[in-house]
């Protein structure tokens, strides 16, 4: 009796067995796609040290069962999967057979939504971007105001003639405005300051996209916790709108960090912030950062106000050095903002006591301290789809700062930065392009050596390691330019995973007066490696000059540049 239990032990140890797993016929459909379906990974061809797919021999049954969901999601209606297994391996036998594919496609809607249908005709039939025709088309309603629209969607297949005829039918009905509108908050939020932040009133046609703007602006504010915006409980084409608001139950928030970048070396940083200052979403921070060429640190207060805009009050003290003398800053600024979407726009005033010493060049970097008092603004459009890896979309920003030379600054001068980015996508690769061009002119006085502008480092021409791009002096170091024009194409492609890569080529333009000089081009090409985490793609790019083979630099970031 013994024996025999063993007997069963040991054919049922041998039953569940893992084997490696092959495929044979997928000539569609990648062998590691198929992998992947199952929850498996088939190393590549350099990874020798990881073992091939295994799969349990009493998982077989339950395998081909997915395999063949799968091809009937891709249009393979009459793909047949068998199973042949021996001791030392199991293989899938695949027959793909002809696919189903779209005949013919009709639509009837009010609202342009042929770009919106992915399925074409003589394509295949795919069920996962039939599904998805049918989520945008209801956004694409959503978004132009009709919450109320009848749809009917339907796929008929021929089995025997492999074909599909589709249709996407869609009814408006009335437009959809916004009722009243009743925000719900705690008490150190007033609900009316919450009420300005969102992008509809009550009357205003009713849209997707100004309730996913308000959740964008609500959240924001640093001492919301979570929003709720309901729009479901409609009176015929009145969608009234409930807001519930709730804020953060630990208002006072403590942060520290070390990391390294290849512009600044190694660093550490540390804050504290209150979130919800005296209530109403103000925020007060303190904040300090140390790198191997900057030491910063600086305290902000900042309060919104009604209809999206706010104040700022930033105090702080910076100490820097840079390449032939240091440059050590107290400053205060104060600036009023308004925030829309995408836009804002920025006007304050900078209080900068600047100080430069240690210089190496007293005619290029004299030791001076300067009071420097300016007016600034800055206009923002940014409609980029993520802020740390964008795929799509474009961003514009001008900057100008400047000085008349009185008894409260040392300097008349004038300074701009205008910067473009610009991104589209197909699928995973992206294509980018970005230009910044920058002046600063100054007529009476002096401005500090550190206004000016200077190249070369992960966020400019990548063949050059930081600030080092440009004339240098007789002892080597970069002096800056009074203008500059930098431009950059990169093309991001997918690898594997979260593997991602980059082909780039970066070109900057330099000069001592308001123009740059564009006989003199610095060229930068290169390649890079992006692993995508939660809080950004950690990049790593290498760069050189195609003009000189020895000028060349290695940079380390988190976050795409553009």
């Amino acid at each position: 009796m013994r024996q025999l239990l063993l007997i069963i032990v040991f054919s049922s140890l041998l039953l569940s067995a893992s084997l490696p797993l092959y495929f044979k016929g997928n000539d569609k459909i990648s062998s590691r796609v198929l992998y992947d379906t199952l929850g498996l990974r088939l190393p590549y061809a350099i990874e020798v040290w990881e073992d091939h797919p295994l799969l349990e021999q009493t998982a077989i049954s339950q395998s081909i069962s997915a395999l063949t969901s799968y091809y009937r999601s891709r249009g393979y209606f009459d793909a047949k999967i068998n199973a042949q297994e021996n001791n030392t391996s199991i293989l899938f036998v695949i027959q793909e057979n002809e696919p189903i594919v779209v005949a013919d496609i009709k639509i009837n809607s009010n609202l342009k939504i042929e770009n919106v249908v992915t399925l074409k005709l003589n394509e295949l039939f795919d069920q996962e971007a039939f599904a998805a025709s049918k989520l945008a088309i209801k956004k694409r309603y959503g978004e132009r105001g009709y919450c109320n629209a009848d749809f009917n969607s339907k796929a008929w297949i021929d089995i025997q003639t492999h074909k599909a005829y589709l249709l996407f039918e869609a009814t408006p009905n009335d437009p959809c405005t916004f009722g009243t509108v009743n925000v719900q908050s705690t008490p150190n939020i007033d609900s009316e300051l919450t009420a300005s932040m969102l992008r509809f009133n009550e009357g205003d046609p009713y849209n997707i996209s100004s309730i996913r703007q308000s959740y964008e602006s609500l959240y924001a504010q640093e001492a919301i916790a979570r929003v709720r915006i309901n729009d479901n409980d409609r009176n015929g084409s009145i969608v009234p709108i409930i807001v519930d608001i709730e804020e953060t139950e630990k208002p006072i928030r403590f942060t520290a960090g070390l990391g390294y970048s290849s512009d600044q070396g190694f660093g550490a940083r540390t804050g504290i912030k209150h979130r919800n200052f005296f209530g109403n979403l103000k925020t007060l921070s303190l904040d300090a950062q140390f790198t191997q060429i900057k030491q910063e640190a600086s305290g902000t207060l900042s309060v919104p106000l009604h209809n999206r805009a706010s104040i700022h009050g930033e105090v702080g003290y910076a100490d820097q050095l840079f390449d032939g003398y240091r440059s050590k800053s107290v400053f205060e600024k104060l600036t009023l903002k308004y925030q829309d979407i995408p836009s804002s726009a920025l006007a304050g005033l900078l209080f900068d006591q600047t100080k430069t010493y240690q210089s190496m060049n007293d005619e290029a970097f004299p030791n001076t301290n300067l009071f420097i008092l300016s007016p600034l603004g800055e206009i923002n459009i940014d409609t980029r789809d993520k802020p740390l890896d964008p795929k799509k979309g474009y961003w514009i920003n001008a900057k100008a700062q400047g000085s008349l030379l009185s008894d409260y600054s040392d300097a008349t001068y004038f300074k701009t930065l205008l910067s473009g980015v610009y991104l589209e996508s197909i699928g995973d690769h992206v294509v980018g392009t970005r230009v910044k061009w920058g002046t600063l002119r100054t007529y009476e006085g002096q401005t500090p050596p550190s206004y000016r502008f200077y190249a070369g480092g992960m966020n400019s021409n990548r063949a050059y390691t930081f600030r080092e791009l440009g004339p240098k002096d007789t002892q080597g170091d970069p002096l800056g330019f009074a203008s500059l024009l930098e431009g950059s194409v990169e093309y991001r492609f997918p690898i594997y995973s979260a593997l991602r890569g980059v082909l780039f080529s970066d070109l900057t333009f330099g000069s001592n007066n308001y123009v740059p000089d564009y006989s003199r081009p610095y060229w930068a090409v290169g390649t890079g490696l992006r692993y995508v985490t939660p809080i950004g793609p950690i990049a790593i790019d290498v760069a050189f000059d195609p003009e000189d083979s020895g000028q060349y630099a290695i940079h380390f970031r988190v976050g795409e540049l553009f």
